[in-house]
């Protein structure tokens, strides 16, 4: 039954999931025939900074609504397919809550790994032209030595972090939802709530921590040890990572214990 659950929500999420990311690679595709091969890195900087800003700014508005989109169809198929009224016929079929959560938690990390996949994908597309890297060896030793390693290797390390942040984006997102239906006058707005209570929570306890370790203020830190920026980072991103994986762990038992206990269907 869980292979079932888990086939049948991903079945429901891929057509618009596919339409959204197929859309994202042809945009970085035609951007980086169209303009990141046209772009002369040997201009003096005050001609490139303007275009390469807008460049820069219209790709994280491009990668973050993909990144929103995907998080919204995950987020709508666990609120949709449990909380509203389908969920009466999903709770008919024999599964229990725990196993509902936990074929949504499979499936939605699939989608979030999937869309951490894409637009690294569609990075690799814009970054990876001749120009582009022809330029960039002129500056390698110099990048090398403040990050202390490369910068491939760093992005490495970068896009594992992502993949590994991505299931607690989807523990989190189904925690604030299942809480919200504990209040059936204001489900939605008590689940935005919750969200917001949640992550102000958990950044300032890690703020905290962070500050105990010596990593705050980090730039301080990395003056007076002499030491490169990629430990400063690595060391904050070691911190963050703990801090989420327990904030993780205890937001799906909770999760858990409600939907065993308490659902409350429209």
């Amino acid at each position: 039954m869980l292979k079932k659950l888990i086939q049948y929500d991903l079945k429901s999420m891929m057509r618009v999931f596919v339409l959204i990311h197929a859309a994202f690679l042809a945009i970085c595709v035609c951007a980086r025939f169209l303009y990141m091969d046209r772009v002369n890195f040997h201009l003096p900087a005050e001609r490139l900074i303007t275009p390469l800003a807008i460049a820069a700014s219209l790709l994280i508005t491009l990668i973050v609504a993909v990144n929103l989109s995907t998080w919204l169809l995950m987020a709508f198929r666990f609120y949709r397919n449990l909380f509203s009224g389908e969920g009466y016929l999903s709770w008919t079929l024999p599964a229990s809550g725990p196993q509902h959560l936990l074929a949504k938690t499979i499936s939605g990390y699939i989608c979030m790994l999937l869309d951490t996949c894409v637009i690294g994908l569609g990075i690799l597309i814009l970054f990876t032209s001749r120009n582009v890297t022809d330029s960039y060896r002129l500056i390698a030793p110099e990048m090398t030595e403040v990050l202390g390693m490369t910068v491939s290797r760093f992005a490495v390390y970068t896009f594992l972090f992502c993949i590994l942040s991505c299931i607690s984006t989807v523990v989190m997102t189904y925690f604030c939802i299942t809480v919200g239906q504990l209040f059936p006058g204001h489900r939605v707005l008590c689940a935005i709530a919750a969200y917001f209570i949640t992550y102000f929570v958990i950044q300032f306890l890690l703020l905290l921590v962070m500050a105990a370790f010596g990593y705050f203020p980090g730039y301080d830190y990395l003056d007076e040890y002499g030491l490169p920026l990629s430990h400063f980072l690595f060391g904050m991103l070691s911190i963050s990572t703990a801090m989420m994986l327990l904030a993780t762990v205890i937001q799906y038992i909770v999760t858990h214990h409600i939907m065993k206990k308490n659902i409350n269907l429209l």
